[in-house]
């Protein structure tokens, strides 16, 4: 079902949280463009269900989205800039060429996730389970690995490095 950014909103407000198999492509839900003015709800879409819909392009930057399922989604170019993403799940979603430069990914399900040429700079990856996932050309800088699952499933015990 295609929707826009003000339909999204208008059913939020209303209480709906299942968009499953939702067409929101190129849709800017970022808070920092318009987002007061679209979004009578506040800052957060946390819970909402988003799964194995296409989102591709669109612009979730700065929001609170704590524990929404993405799962199988097409999300390709989607921005996560300093967005607040703990406990959500990505598992199977083909997120190429997101930008997720400081997002929260604490307990989060990248699970056979597609994440090659995402921006993981910056990102806290604690407690995330990336079992499965696919992250060439994906890159890590100032990423913060603790008590994380890697796409081999070698798992690192508290906080490490960028792994190799």
């Amino acid at each position: 079902m295609k929707m826009t950014a003000d339909e999204f909103f208008a059913r939020y407000a209303a209480g709906e949280r299942d968009f499953f198999r939702i067409e929101l492509t190129d849709a800017d839900l970022s808070r920092a463009t318009g987002w007061e003015k679209n979004n009578p709800i506040g800052q957060a879409i946390t819970g909402t269900v988003l799964g194995e819909g296409d989102l591709s392009g669109t612009n979730f930057s700065a929001n609170d989205m704590r524990g929404c399922n993405f799962s199988r989604s097409k999300m390709v170019r989607c921005k996560f800039i300093l967005t607040n993403l703990t406990g959500s799940c990505f598992s199977g979603c083909d997120l190429r060429n997101c930008d997720f430069g400081g997002a929260k990914l604490i307990r989060t399900d990248l699970m056979e996730a597609n994440l090659g040429g995402a921006n993981m700079t910056g990102v806290d990856l604690t407690g995330a389970d990336m079992t499965g996932a696919n992250d060439g050309g994906a890159w890590y800088e100032s990423a913060l690995f603790c008590d994380t699952t890697l796409p081999d499933g070698t798992f690192l015990k508290g906080p490490h490095p960028v792994p190799d």
